[in-house]
């Protein structure tokens, strides 16, 4: 299994509603704030983290 990065914010076109548990939403926050810490523009953004292990997760699935 590979390692799970998170890409740079992705240009996305599809708006979709998600809700997520309270704790679950607040460290995502904290890890990409963590990741875009020290840097002079923002890289990382909350939706791009979710897309990238949207993607990490299809990527790694059992195939049956």
């Amino acid at each position: 299994m590979n390692d799970f990065s998170m890409s740079k914010s992705k240009n996305s076109n599809v708006s979709v509603s998600v809700r997520f548990p309270e704790e679950l939403h607040e460290e995502i926050k904290n890890i990409v704030h963590n990741a875009n810490k020290g840097k002079k523009t923002k890289l990382y953004s909350f939706n791009g983290f979710v897309i990238s292990a949207c993607e990490y997760a299809i990527k790694n699935m059992k195939k049956d």
